[in-house]
């Protein structure tokens, strides 16, 4: 989610839509399992919106009068630190329900680790 100011407009502008925003570390080489899920299905959930835009964007009026499509949801993920040894995930959604989902889903993989489901 790059938002330069000046080739986009506003990051204001740009971020009006979204309502939630989350940001999730995972760090450690216990985690570099799930760091791998979750950079695999990150890749896949924003490549199927570029696929199949109908799905998952939605039509916002640009200053120019035109209709530019604008996703729902993004998501995007870094790594960092010396050998890679963490993981920036970015989230952010028109929807709360979105996002949990999101968390469910990616994070379900640590339930072995702590005994318990991350979200329920």
């Amino acid at each position: 989610m790059l938002l330069e100011k000046d080739k986009f407009g506003r990051v204001k502008e740009h971020m009006l839509d979204y309502q939630v925003i989350a940001m999730i570390v995972l760090l450690g080489p216990k985690m570099q399992y799930i760091q791998n899920i979750v950079q695999d299905n990150v890749k896949r959930i924003m490549s199927e919106q570029l696929h199949n835009p109908s799905a998952a964007l939605s039509h916002q009026k640009t200053k120019a009068d035109f209709f530019m499509t604008k996703p729902t949801f993004v998501a995007s993920c870094s790594v960092f630190g010396p050998k890679k040894i963490g993981l920036i995930v970015r989230v952010a959604s028109v929807t709360t329900e979105s996002v949990y989902k999101f968390l469910r889903q990616q994070l379900a993989p640590l339930e072995p680790m702590i005994g318990v489901p991350p979200y329920r």
